[in-house]
């Protein structure tokens, strides 16, 4: 690679599919060589890393600011339900829309544990973020020409993204890895 690269990774469902996924994510992640894993404290994405970690024979480390969104418990809701919620938050980033933090405030906090991240390690050393889909989107579209609602809508479970660590870049979009199990 002729520069750093970032991948940040959106966090596998729950269950035997989600567990294929995250195998599968691990096979897409093989092209970085040796890289750090990193992950929010959230199950889900620690659940993501520890499979990953598990598949490379890495050592996945937790880092406080790459969690979704501070959102309040909400009930289940469905799908069409989550994705009102979360066009709302990107159209109004400056305003908690579903509980206490903003986007721009969310954004924000993603972006100083990510600088952080980056500050620890080599230089030339990839840096893999398994994290969540709406703080992803967040990241790519205040650094590049893309629409943060439109790229959120287009990650599946599991996904990435590959960022140039100078200025995030956006260098490709990885969307619905395949795995056997999930057919």
């Amino acid at each position: 690679m002729a520069s750093r690269d970032v991948a940040t990774a959106r966090r596998i469902s729950k269950g035997p599919r989600g567990e294929a996924g995250a195998r599968a994510l691990a096979v897409e992640l093989r092209r970085f060589g040796s890289f750090r894993l990193e992950h929010s404290s959230e199950p889900k994405a620690r659940r993501t890393a520890e499979v990953v970690a598990g598949e490379l024979g890495l050592g996945p480390h937790e880092r406080h600011g790459f969690e979704e969104i501070d959102r309040a418990p909400l009930p289940i809701l469905s799908r069409a339900e989550h994705a009102a919620h979360n066009v709302r938050l990107f159209a109004e980033p400056a305003r908690a829309v579903v509980g206490d933090e903003s986007a721009e405030r969310a954004l924000a906090r993603f972006e100083h544990a990510l600088g952080a991240a980056l500050s620890e390690q080599p230089a030339r050393e990839p840096l893999v973020v398994v994290t969540h889909g709406t703080v992803m989107a967040l990241l790519v579209a205040a650094h590049n020409p893309i629409a943060a609602v439109e790229l959120w809508q287009r990650l599946e479970c599991p996904s990435f993204v590959v960022l140039h660590a100078e200025g995030y870049r956006l260098s490709e979009v990885r969307d619905a890895i395949a795995s056997d199990a999930a057919h």
